[in-house]
């Protein structure tokens, strides 16, 4: 696994980047169901709005328009609109959007190799703690 660009920077740097939270601020904008699903639908597609929301399942159209606004205003998705009538919009990923798909899915990784796991550890605390 190649090194992180910002274990690169001088001391001095990387302790005033770790002070200013930037993981937390991170988890604080992707934390919500919706976010990681379109980020990781839209991943090497471009969809249109109805499209996304068929595939996402259970999601209405305004809470879809809003993630997208939301992800696009991080730079993770882009919105393009083709010049035909009835306007044709669609959705895609970003560079920074595409970077952002590779640590979820060494998320998703581990959720696969360790679910079981966690799920066995929240039985035996339950077993233990609430008798």
């Amino acid at each position: 696994m190649p090194t992180a660009q910002y274990k690169k920077l001088p001391p001095a740097e990387i302790k005033k980047l770790e002070q200013s939270r930037p993981f937390q601020k991170m988890l604080g904008r992707l934390s919500n169901k919706w976010n990681v699903m379109v980020i990781r639908r839209l991943s090497g597609r471009n969809l249109r709005p109805s499209e996304l929301r068929r595939d996402i399942g259970d999601i209405s159209a305004k809470v879809l328009t809003q993630t997208l606004r939301e992800l696009e205003s991080y730079g993770l998705v882009e919105r393009t609109v083709y010049p035909v009538i009835p306007p044709k919009v669609e959705y895609s990923l970003t560079g920074l959007g595409d970077s952002l798909v590779v640590a979820l899915d060494t998320l998703r990784d581990w959720a696969m190799d360790n679910n079981a796991k966690v799920e066995d550890a929240i039985e035996r605390y339950t077993r233990e703690y609430r008798r």
